[in-house]
């Protein structure tokens, strides 16, 4: 016998199924998230690395662990080999590692990046210390396609690599020569990313703001993505002598706290969570 779904409990499963309530705090943010700039998204992914039932399980079905192969050209001395190894507890956090080169024509890397692939704007922040071993990227970015993505991205090679950041929005090149209107090289005084600091990107209609610790350090106006993307944190090298250098000599590892994403989708639309924020009570929005 089929039994009739109230419309109130349609609403309500909207609610949870679009990470609206927040289980820890006991809380419901049905009527959406609140950041300091007096944006408001809709849904939020939040994971603690340094929960107590460990960082692999606060991936949970949010996250998936990367393993496959990507074939590298150009100056590249070899192929980017994800494999789910390396990413792991560690430390009491996330560990996402590329190993020491052995030889051979792969580096093992490591990937995360959402089971979603429909974020669409958002306000999107890390908490990580950078991997010291010269020679890897490490990357938190959205991405559709190559002409889609904006990144936050540290190169271990970079002398100062403890506060230089590049900002990108892809492209960052035109003819092999730097967009710089596209991409940011940014030096922040006093930093020490081998520390935990918060490393943020807000996506917007118009801009990507970039925040280091709250304060913002760069705005890029164009190449903005349009569609709907995931988001991804990696450590990589290909042995490119002019931007990942290496490969490393011994296993370089970035450690994440947190990973906290608020944003608007291509699938929970403004009308739907309306519903769901009428549903829920009208409850006060959740301020992040």
């Amino acid at each position: 016998m089929m039994f009739p779904v109230r419309a109130s409990s349609y609403l309500l499963l909207l609610v949870v199924i679009y990470g609206v309530f927040d289980i820890a705090a006991g809380i419901s943010c049905a009527c959406g998230y609140v950041d300091n700039q007096g944006h408001l998204w809709r849904e939020a992914i939040v994971s603690d690395f340094t929960q107590d039932a460990g960082a692999i399980a606060a991936l949970g079905s949010d996250w998936i662990i990367a393993s496959d192969n990507e074939p590298q050209s150009g100056t590249a001395t070899a192929n980017i080999q994800y494999v789910t190894a390396n990413v792991m507890q560690f430390n009491d956090a996330l560990g996402i590692q590329a190993s020491a080169f052995i030889g051979g024509s792969n580096v093992d890397c490591g990937e995360i990046f959402t089971e979603r692939d429909d974020i669409l704007f958002g306000t999107f922040r890390m908490r990580a210390v950078v991997p010291t071993v010269p020679g890897v990227v490490f990357g938190f970015f959205s991405f559709r396609s190559d002409t889609e993505e904006q990144d936050i991205e540290f190169l271990s090679s970079d002398t100062n690599f403890f506060q230089q950041v590049h900002y990108t929005n892809q492209p960052g090149t035109v003819n092999g020569v730097v967009n710089t209107a596209a991409a940011k090289d940014v030096e922040i005084n006093g930093a020490d990313f081998t520390a935990f600091g918060e490393h943020r990107f807000d996506w917007l209609q118009s801009e990507t703001s970039y925040y280091y610790n709250s304060a913002l350090e760069s705005t890029i106006s164009v190449n903005v993505p349009t569609v709907g993307s995931e988001i991804v944190v990696n450590v990589w090298s290909n042995g490119d002598p002019a931007f990942s250098k290496g490969p490393p000599t011994s296993n370089a590892i970035a450690t994440l706290q947190y990973l906290k994403l608020y944003f608007n989708s291509t699938t929970f639309t403004e009308a739907e969570f309306n519903s769901a924020c009428s549903a829920a009570g009208d409850v006060a929005q959740c301020g992040i």
